[in-house]
């Protein structure tokens, strides 16, 4: 049987490309969204592709919702090989005086507590079987801030820290947890926002690579993080960013 990988924001942009690549693999990928239609339209693409997948909805918030996914996952297959949490975000930007705390708390709860739960959940799924791949995702904000962005930048900063923590709690269960983060990326949620001539003159001089990264970028690495190659790999932070950042 193949592995199983459940891919939460897999409804397209960078999760739908880390699921269509896992999926070229031969691991079966179950694809978790908060819209579940383009969860399903991820899942027929990968299917129409000759990959193997399912598709779910679901909020990583609501702690009910995330236990029930998971337990239904692990019924269905009877194993979680691979957890790829990349749902997540931000609808913000503005002065920290402007934030309310709804807000502020809006943003921690989409990245950092969606996180949490989904890896809570899935962890002991992991340890009976003494193994498993977790991948985390932050952003090149968790490392350097970002002015307009607190809530954003602390949450991915919270991620990373959680992941390392993560890495040395389950390391006796051969489970191993790594961050990705990633730097400007076209995704079609950024792209409905700004022009592709606008994005070029407006990042592409600052990165030495000399262009913004494509959710195929990424989804290579988390891809790399489940491979047998990779086996030795833990608590690290992975930057895919084209040079922009270089902690």
């Amino acid at each position: 049987m193949s592995q199983v990988a459940l891919i939460t924001g897999g409804g397209g942009g960078i999760g739908g490309a880390v699921a269509q690549r896992m999926a070229a693999a031969d691991i079966t990928v179950v694809i978790a969204d908060y819209d579940g239609g383009a969860a399903e339209k991820v899942k027929g693409e990968v299917v129409a592709s000759g990959g193997k997948a399912d598709a779910l909805a679901i909020d990583v918030t609501v702690a009910r919702e995330v236990k029930a996914v998971v337990t239904d996952v692990a019924k269905r297959y009877g194993r979680i090989d691979i957890l790829a949490n990349i749902a997540g975000g931000s609808r913000f930007t503005k002065r920290i005086e402007e934030f309310t705390w709804a807000e502020w708390k809006e943003v921690i709860d989409a990245n950092l507590k969606g996180t949490f739960l989904m890896c809570r959940e899935v962890a002991p799924i992991m340890q009976k079987q003494k193994s498993g791949r977790i991948m985390n995702t932050a952003s090149n904000y968790g490392v350097t801030g970002s002015a307009l962005r607190t809530p954003y930048a602390a949450s991915k900063a919270g991620i990373i820290t959680f992941t390392k923590s993560l890495a040395l709690e389950l390391a006796p269960d051969n489970i191993l947890a790594n961050t990705v983060a990633p730097g400007p990326t076209d995704t079609p949620r950024v792209m409905a926002h700004e022009s592709p001539e606008a994005r070029k003159q407006r990042w592409w001089p600052n990165i030495p690579m000399g262009r913004t990264a494509l959710p195929e970028d990424l989804a290579e690495m988390y891809y790399f993080l489940t491979t047998p190659e990779s086996a030795a790999i833990t608590g690290q932070v992975f930057h895919v960013n084209g040079g922009v950042v270089m902690p």
